[in-house]
Order: C-alpha cells, then structure tokens, then sequence
C-alpha cells in the first residue's frame, strides 16, 4: 500500500511537472494559419473637438503564427478592413449642423509578436503587441446625399500606422481576442486655412479559428 501510494505521488508530480513545463515551453508548438472576422469600433484622436465621433466598422482576414522560442511567436497577418468616423460639420452662414460620416475601405497588416501560456492541451491565453499599418483604398466623406473622396488635397493619408496590443483565448481550434490599436501617425492631415487632422485608433473584438 506504501508504495502504490508513493508510486502515484510520483505519477501526480511528473505530470504536474509536465503541465508547468508546457505552461511556458510547449514542445508541440508550431506554425498554423488562422481566419479572423472582427467588430471594430474607430475613433479619431487628436481630432477637433466636436467634430468627430466613434465609428463602427469591421475587418477579416487571415494570419499566420510563426513560433520563435519557446511559447513567443511572431503573428504577421493580412484583412479587409471597413471603418466609419461620425463627422458634424456647421454650415458657415447659418452654423446649421449636418451630420455626415467618413468610410474608409483597405487593408490591414498586423506585424505582432506574443507570448501565449499553455495551460492545458485545448486552452492558451495570448498576449501581443507590436505595430500595424493600414493600407486606405478608399476614403470618402458622406454628407447627406453626396460623397466626396478624402485623398488627396483634402489630407487623408493612403497609409497610417498603429501599435497594435491585445489579449486573447484560444481553445482547441477556436480563438477570441480583444484588442486595441493606437494610432502613430497621422490619418488625416489638412492645413489649408482650417487645422484638421487625427490619428486613427481601434478597438477590436475578433474571432477566429486556427487550422
């Protein structure tokens, strides 16, 4: 009896042993792909005051997890975006406020390393940073019933980059993140006459799954 209970001790260490180790050295790590679609909400910082509000919009695209040492890995990736800025401009005689939007179509390149810790077989936590940029195919300003591109002399950048970071959860195959991305450098830069400019920052809620 004193040694079946001391043989499962060893069994109970060796495998708690084990788990610790994968926690942050996982010999079963290596690269995947994965799909990603996102809720994004977009915001412009910096702008002026009142003239903007947050915009809904979304992305999706795919990734691909390189591991580096250990559990870090490098995550490049590649997605459609679609995001939208709540725009309030005053009629210049009569102050009347309109409402409009700005929509901004492209593509989004997420350059992020990360540490994920195993904690079982099926479940890993991730963390990650690191820059982004976006790639603007098309930046238009809707004001009731007429559109206007934004490139240009009217100062939207067709690229602007981001610090990128996050947290997500992976479980078997499926995968759900959140994230936040700073904006660096400037989305729109328009000084002719009237200052207007911003920079451009996210927050995401995506979902995925990896292959």
């Amino acid at each position: 009896m004193k040694k079946l209970f001391i043989s499962l001790l060893a069994i109970g260490a060796a495998l708690t042993s084990s788990a610790q180790a994968d926690l942050f050295d996982n010999p079963d790590n290596h690269p995947y792909f994965g799909a990603r679609v996102s809720l994004d909400i977009t915001s412009a910082a910096g702008g002026n005051k009142g003239w903007y509000d947050n915009g809904a919009g979304f992305s999706f695209g795919t990734i691909y997890n390189i591991p580096l040492y250990k559990n870090l890995y490098f995550e490049p990736g590649l997605s459609v975006f679609y995001n939208t800025i709540g725009e309030t401009l005053y009629l210049d005689a009569t102050y009347e406020k309109i409402n409009g939007s700005i929509r901004n179509f492209g593509f989004r390149i997420p350059l992020v390393a990360g540490y994920h810790f195993d904690f079982t077989d099926d479940m890993q936590l991730h963390v990650f940073t690191g820059p982004q940029i976006n790639w603007s195919v098309i930046a238009k300003e809707h004001i009731n019933d007429m559109s206007q591109s934004l490139f240009g002399d009217k100062g939207f950048n067709h690229f602007d980059l981001q610090w990128a970071l996050g947290v997500g959860l992976s479980w078997q195959q499926y995968y759900i993140s959140v994230s936040g991305g700073i904006g660096i450098t400037k989305t729109k830069d328009f000084n002719i006459g009237i200052k207007d400019q911003f920079r451009r920052n996210n927050f995401s809620i995506a979902l995925g799954y990896n292959f």
